[in-house]
């Protein structure tokens, strides 16, 4: 009989190690962050003492975003991925999420379906394996001062509130977050988390028809991670964006397909992806 629970302090090792065995290159501080933000949105699945499987989600009020999925390989297909899935769901449901996302690999896109998942549009993992340096763009930092404007902005183009997790990220020591205002209007922003040898872009949200804002908020990021191994997760249909990025010595690594349960949402902006886990 399998049982899922929500995940623990003692379960970061186990999530960690099944992660890796995907080559995702997780940390341990990687589900501690996802548990600060989500305290009961992790879950391990059991059979009796042994774990099985993980999986991850957050909720942003009326969305909600379904993470890390990954069952033991003499588990699967035995049912135990569909009911983390279904728990998730039904845990996100209740907590008000009215629309559901995730990012599914090429050979997960029927998988998802059968819960009632659509393909929205397709991303490409872009990684950079050593950024070289760059000319940087002069554009201001986000302070406090800013996040709430940057939040509301955010709100508006992602769909759902994303505050704590944009304040977990921009208030972060080491990390970067720059933003572009007109007007006294937020016209884009972009973040990055920075680790020791690698960093990733993301969230960077601009108003629809802006390429111009997008393309020196990544310029003025981007000119801060030299020698770094740095990732960006951007729709295919940025192709403007995409031949910037390759200028650059950016490489697809892989690609996925954004899903959602419910109404779509994140429409008219230019969205670069904050990670594959929370959207």
């Amino acid at each position: 009989m399998f049982q899922v629970k929500p995940m623990s302090f003692e379960d970061f090792p186990f999530a960690t190690k099944l992660a890796n065995t995907m080559n995702w290159n997780m940390a341990t501080e990687d589900f501690e962050f996802l548990a600060s933000l989500e305290p009961e949105g992790c879950f391990v699945v059991f059979q009796g003492s042994e774990r099985l499987g993980i999986a991850t989600s957050i909720s942003y009020g009326k969305v909600g975003w379904f993470g890390n999925l990954i069952v033991k390989e003499k588990y699967r297909n035995k049912g135990v991925g569909s009911l983390l899935v279904k728990h998730a769901v039904n845990y996100l449901q209740s907590k008000g999420v009215k629309t559901s996302g995730l990012y599914a690999y090429p050979n997960l896109i029927g998988f998802y379906s059968k819960f009632g998942f659509e393909r929205d549009e397709n991303f490409s993992v872009l990684r950079a394996e050593t950024l070289d340096s760059l000319a940087a763009e002069t554009l201001p930092k986000v302070g406090t001062q800013q996040i709430q404007a940057i939040a509301e902005f955010d709100s508006r183009c992602f769909g759902g509130n994303r505050k704590k997790l944009l304040e977990s990220i921009i208030l972060e020591a080491g990390n970067l977050s720059y933003c572009k205002f007109a007007d006294n209007e937020v016209v884009g922003y972009v973040a990055a988390k920075v680790y020791e040898k690698m960093a990733e872009v993301g969230p960077l949200i601009c108003q629809e028809g802006h390429v111009d804002v997008a393309a020196s908020l990544l310029k003025t990021v981007l000119g801060k991670l030299t020698g770094l191994s740095v990732y960006v997760f951007l729709p295919k249909k940025e192709s403007a964006l995409a031949d910037m990025l390759s200028s650059f010595g950016f490489k697809e690594d892989f690609c996925v397909s954004r899903m959602f349960l419910g109404q779509a949402v994140a429409k008219n902006c230019i969205y670069m992806a904050e990670s594959l886990e929370r959207g």
